[in-house]
């Protein structure tokens, strides 16, 4: 379960980045000071040279390794769509469908475990009596699948995607809570 709460995790942490490039607007901004101050310190001018690279490399003029480099900009990353960016409101939808699921996963483990006594899981894609590792598989590949989902989604359907997705697993928690199993994460 370890593993699956850290790609969980992981997910939900790329998932929450800021929408504007906030390491690009800082390059650019340090730059900028670099070049209009003129000061010569060795962070201003990397930055500079960073922000000056040319995007077309240029023929080498010497023969020899470091003749030719290769030169990559991120500056397209800065133009990505910001349909891509998530509001405090996404994230929380998307954390609290996270814990709602590991909770979910943690309740069927524990039948997995005892070998199912008097219970059978409702999920046909499961089957009526998976064992621990397919539900850990399941769980991960859910996880994984709904923000990735939700990620892609245009900023207006993102939230109703993501509520569904905690409805459906609130719902399914709270059936289980009811049959007599405990909330538990572990």
């Amino acid at each position: 379960m370890r593993h699956v709460a850290i790609v969980l995790l992981a997910a939900s942490a790329l998932a929450a980045l800021p929408r504007d490039a906030e390491g690009q607007r800082a390059a650019r901004e340090l730059a900028a000071l670099g070049l209009v101050s003129g000061a010569r310190h060795q962070h201003r001018s990397v930055g500079a040279a960073l922000l000056t690279m040319p995007s077309q490399p240029r023929a080498p003029s010497a023969v020899g390794p470091l003749a030719a480099r290769a030169s990559w900009s991120t500056l397209h990353v800065a133009e990505l769509s910001a349909r891509r960016s998530w509001t405090p409101s996404h994230t929380a939808l998307a954390s609290a469908f996270t814990v709602v699921l590991l909770i979910d996963a943690a309740q069927t483990r524990e039948l997995a475990r005892q070998g199912w006594p008097g219970f059978r899981e409702a999920n046909p894609l499961l089957g009526p009596r998976p064992s621990v590792g397919q539900v850990n598989t399941y769980t991960a590949l859910a996880a994984v699948s709904m923000l990735a989902a939700a990620a892609a989604a245009p900023p207006r359907v993102r939230p109703w995607l993501l509520g569904a997705a905690l409805v459906v697993e609130a719902l399914t928690v709270r059936g289980s809570v009811r049959n007599g199993l405990p909330l538990r994460i572990h």
